[in-house]
């Protein structure tokens, strides 16, 4: 299939798609959301200690500011912890350059909250059109405003060394320390996002759901996507961009895992926008027939993104693909054309998620995207 047909298979939802809200937590916060917490503040006590011994061992002057840096730079993850290292970098050095031109120009003009506002001032534009450079107004002020002794641009330099010092560290950390495993979490979310489609898909089989309702639940859907894209990004800086001949399946997951969201809001639309017929019985027949054998191949491709997420540490049987399509029923000539095309689309889908994740393990990221995108 080409892009331009893929493309086509789209669902376009009128109006806006209206958030779930949460359900309410019973006691406290659940025992899930405490780890990722106590991991990060673990990583970030790591990364301040680490930073004050290079502080020690160095003999810096100003390590203070290393240890304000890492508590800034790291992240709870390796993709924002580099990102704010980068625009950490970008901030001090054009920081740096103002402070350095400040602190001559102080050194000729008794005016020195003059001379501050008139260098900040720039670099307040320059933040405003280019976020990144946040970080240039912080350290204007960490090189100028704080009081030294002696040599002014002797301090300057010391304080700029601490900040680079509390970089590395703050990126050292996020990739050795307790770091989440990424690919671990795209496979696991790839499970979660089947489970919801899923359910989606069955209670538009059911026809027991009005379409704001199947709406949010394709929002649900939507959302575990994007997680699932942001978890392949995470993998390939813990790969060091060499994620595509690492785990090559692992690339490909966000386009598959979009293709069979696609079909079911498609399948979903197809539906209720054919209720008026289906209240009449014609062409609708065997909806509640293939109900149990669609629900059972996702719910077995999501068994199977599980165990991709173990990685060797499920014992249970392989899964083949008979266990996947044993169940699943065509829905037959009787039925109305454009639920027979929804149908068969998600039918072909399903085939290549199982080539893709349960067949072709060896096969190359390009092989496998070929094999998506047909």
């Amino acid at each position: 299939m080409t892009e331009d047909a893929a493309e086509s298979r789209v669902c376009q939802v009128p109006g806006p798609l209206r958030p779930i809200s949460p359900e309410p937590l019973r006691s406290g916060v659940r025992r899930t959301d405490i780890r990722p917490a106590v991991r990060q503040t673990v990583r970030i006590l790591v990364s301040v200690m680490a930073a004050w011994l290079v502080g020690l061992i160095f003999g810096l002057h100003e390590t203070i500011w290393a240890l304000v840096t890492a508590l800034i730079v790291t992240q709870s993850s390796i993709s924002q912890t580099v990102t704010t290292a980068r625009d950490q970098l970008n901030g001090t050095f054009v920081g740096a350059v103002a402070g350095t031109l400040a602190i001559t120009a102080y050194q000729f003009v008794d005016a020195r909250w003059t001379i501050f506002w008139i260098a900040l001032a720039p670099l307040a534009f320059l933040a405003s059109l280019r976020p990144s450079l946040r970080f240039a107004g912080v350290t204007l002020m960490i090189v100028y405003l704080f009081p030294s002794t002696g040599n002014p641009y002797t301090p300057l330099a010391e304080r700029l060394g601490a900040i680079f010092s509390g970089v590395i560290v703050s990126v050292l950390v996020s990739y050795l320390v307790l770091h989440a495993s990424a690919r671990r979490h795209a496979f696991d979310t790839a499970a979660k996002l089947l489970r919801e489609v899923e359910a989606m898909l069955d209670a538009a089989l059911r026809q027991s759901e009005s379409w704001s309702q199947i709406e949010e639940r394709n929002q649900a859907c939507v959302l575990d996507l994007t997680e699932l894209t942001d978890a392949v990004a995470e993998a390939r800086r813990e790969f060091f961009g060499n994620l595509d001949r690492r785990d090559p399946v692992l690339v490909t997951l966000p386009d598959l895992m979009r293709r069979l969201q696609q079909d079911a809001a498609l399948i979903a639309r197809a539906i209720d926008a054919g209720k008026g017929v289906g209240e009449s019985g014609r062409g609708f027949e065997r909806l509640h027939a293939v109900r149990p054998g669609v629900s059972h191949a996702i719910r077995t491709l999501a068994q199977v993104c599980e165990r991709q997420a173990a990685r060797g540490k499920d014992r249970r049987p392989k899964l083949t693909r008979a266990d996947v399509f044993s169940k699943l029923e065509h829905l037959g000539p009787d039925a109305l054309p454009e639920m027979r095309f929804v149908m068969v689309l998600l039918r072909q889908d399903l085939e290549t998620a199982v080539s893709v994740l349960m067949e072709f393990g060896e096969a190359s990221a390009d092989k496998l995207r070929a094999t998506v995108a047909r």
